[in-house]
């Protein structure tokens, strides 16, 4: 009885609740030596891999005042 109490109130729950936004894998190619550089980056910033790639590309903007300045992908 108690079991069935409980599958009502989860039911309950469930059905107010807002459907929750669904999430997305990204799969992308990049060099071991890109890789550890954004690793480490990531490191000192206090995040994993993942977190600063999604970061980065929601904040970051683009500003080159000299090409050679900018470090460009290995491909």
């Amino acid at each position: 009885m108690e079991n069935k109490v409980e599958n009502c109130i989860e039911s309950d729950i469930l059905r107010v609740m807002p459907k929750a936004n669904k999430d997305h894998q990204v799969n992308i190619r990049i060099s071991e030596e890109d890789l550890a550089y954004i690793d480490a980056k990531a490191k000192r910033y206090g995040m994993n891999r993942s977190s600063l790639v999604k970061y980065l590309a929601l904040n970051g903007e683009f500003t080159v005042v000299m090409q050679e300045q900018l470090k460009k992908p290995q491909f």
